[in-house]
């Protein structure tokens, strides 16, 4: 039945769309019908370039797409008005992927308040924001799909990810309680629904299995014995996104190769 997951007529944002995890999430949602528009993490050049680039992929794979734009994610009045100019100028946000996800790794012993900061900006900071100026509209509407992602490290542990891991340890916490929040109404509504996209370690993504070594130890003890694909994620994704989930709420989907599952 594969209307059930349909995104036809949806308008879907994904925020940080500079990666390649951002990219597969967001041609899957444009393959499976939606329309997408996409943000920077910062105003920045090369940032810019790259959404822009994903947005034609997203034209590719759909035939229609949103808009993109650049700003810094950690900036509320920025993304207020950023999101305010997509509702007005493309349609309202039926679905908010945040996909800012990026991995400071170093000792912690040799971290600074500098690279906590700036961890907990770019994986915690700009997801709270980007979900309050989109969720806001969501709830007035009494309908929405809010997805994060998050790494199995916000409760397992790799030496030098300390930072990382408590990143994502937040990113849960505020899924959940988001979940709680915005999932209260008539009971005959759609809702907002705030689940997360549980990610193992991804080819071609920044973090512990960007060191050959570990890319390595991670193949053999991975129970699936590989790596995931960015396009791995893309049917999870659409599923969280798609109508069938009104009763899912402040749950985490890992995508892992049952990395999680391993003793």
């Amino acid at each position: 039945m594969a209307h059930m997951f349909s995104l036809a007529g949806k308008h879907a944002l994904v925020t940080g769309a500079t990666t390649p995890l951002a990219r597969a999430l967001a041609v899957g949602l444009a393959e499976a019908g939606a329309t997408v528009s996409v943000t920077t993490t910062r105003a920045a050049l090369p940032e810019e370039v790259q959404a822009n680039s994903i947005l034609n992929e997203c034209w590719a794979a759909a035939g229609a797409s949103g808009q993109a734009k650049t700003l810094d994610l950690t900036d509320p009045a920025a993304v207020e008005a950023a999101v305010e100019a997509l509702e007005r100028e493309v349609a309202p946000i039926d679905i908010l992927v945040n996909a800012t996800h990026g991995a400071n790794i170093k000792p912690a012993l040799e971290a600074s308040l500098a690279d906590w900061q700036t961890e907990i900006d770019r994986n915690v900071t700009t997801v709270f924001v980007a979900s309050q100026a989109v969720g806001r509209r969501m709830v007035a509407r009494g309908a929405g799909r809010i997805i994060n992602l998050v790494s199995v490290l916000h409760d397992r542990a790799v030496p030098n990810s300390a930072l990382f891991s408590a990143s994502q340890a937040a990113v849960l916490g505020l899924t959940r309680t988001l979940g709680i929040e915005w999932g209260r109404g008539d009971a005959t509504l759609a809702r907002v629904t705030v689940n997360a996209l549980g990610l193992g370690f991804f080819r071609g993504v920044p973090g512990p299995q960007a060191d050959a070594e570990v890319h390595a130890i991670l193949e053999r003890y991975i129970p699936l014995r590989r790596l995931g694909d960015p396009a791995d994620l893309q049917g999870a994704v659409v599923y969280l996104a798609s109508d069938t989930t009104n009763f899912l709420q402040g749950e985490l989907i890992m995508v892992d190769g049952a990395i999680a599952s391993h003793a």
